[in-house]
């Protein structure tokens, strides 16, 4: 919190969401005694909702709107940076991110988080998330255009959905150099991982542990339950080719899997991302006991 009110304007406001703690976390909050704080204590929903419920809370005359992590650390720049990425975009909605030093609980650097391949777009946003939320802001245009779809049923990563809806209507801009340290335990709830042989570790243990196909399909059904009447020609087509889109789920189609159109960053994560549909596709993955309800 020192790293973000020493660089947050005597106009901003730093909103926390307390979900349910039995620790000293508020007491230690109030200890600062910054008038631009405000502490909105619920129960625990989990972060995603967390994170959208505290977006709702946002008045919609704000300029910017940022998110951070309980336990990183903001570089002092990371604001202006932020700042000066989404001015040229005031007439339509823009999303800001970030690469991450990764540290460790110390906050000891271990590494830089690299480049995307293939930068952001409304088709890969459809298929993987490339924003870590902690290093998202919003314009104002962006703030509207999320606020409307309020907190939406199937949505299970905030910064993911901020990526698929702004990808949809506007701009993502992503910065390769680092805006904070992104603290690595044994505690983060999803975490990056070290090198690249501790990413692959990180997303082995949350598919072994969550349906992730699931996970992107809600989604895609959430888009187009909010937004289907505001999406052009080309993005419902893309839809309708690729995905059989209820009111609550979603199916990948055969297009989707055998097609050739490209989806992923790398060759390697096309190849392993079809692999997971089809295994879907033919109900061979996940177990019955991990599939979304």
């Amino acid at each position: 919190m020192r790293s973000i009110l020493m660089q947050l304007p005597e106009n901003g406001r730093l909103l926390v969401r307390d979900d349910g703690s039995d620790d000293s976390t508020v007491s230690q909050i109030e200890a600062f005694g910054d008038s631009r704080i405000s502490v909105l204590r619920g129960e625990n929903i989990g972060f995603a909702r967390s994170f959208l419920w505290l977006l709702m809370k946002v008045p919609a005359d704000i300029d910017m709107v940022m998110f951070s992590d309980q336990d990183d650390v903001w570089l002092p720049d990371k604001i202006s940076r932020a700042w000066s990425s989404l001015m040229p975009f005031n007439d339509r909605p823009a999303l800001y991110c970030s690469a991450q030093t990764l540290v460790d609980a110390s906050l000891r650097p271990m590494q830089i988080t690299p480049p995307w391949p293939r930068g952001p777009s409304f088709s890969g946003a459809l298929s993987e998330n490339i924003v870590t939320g902690c290093t998202a802001a919003l314009n104002q245009k962006a703030l509207g255009l999320l606020q409307c779809a309020g907190i939406p049923k199937g949505v299970h990563f905030h910064d993911w959905w901020l990526y698929l809806v702004v990808s949809a209507f506007g701009t993502v801009v992503v910065d390769d150099q680092p805006s904070l340290l992104y603290r690595q335990h044994g505690k983060n709830l999803i975490g990056h991982g070290f090198g690249y042989f501790g990413r692959q570790i990180q997303i082995v243990r949350f598919l072994l542990r969550n349906d992730w196909v699931g996970i992107m399909l809600k989604q895609v059904a959430a888009l187009k339950r909010c937004y289907g009447h505001q999406l052009g020609v080309e993005q419902v087509a893309l839809l309708e080719k690729n995905f059989c889109v209820g009111t609550d789920g979603a199916w990948p189609r055969w297009s989707m899997i055998l097609g050739k159109f490209r989806w992923r960053q790398t060759l390697l994560q096309e190849a392993l991302f079809r692999g997971l549909l089809g295994m879907y596709r033919l109900r061979l993955w996940p177990l019955p006991g991990k599939r979304l309800k």
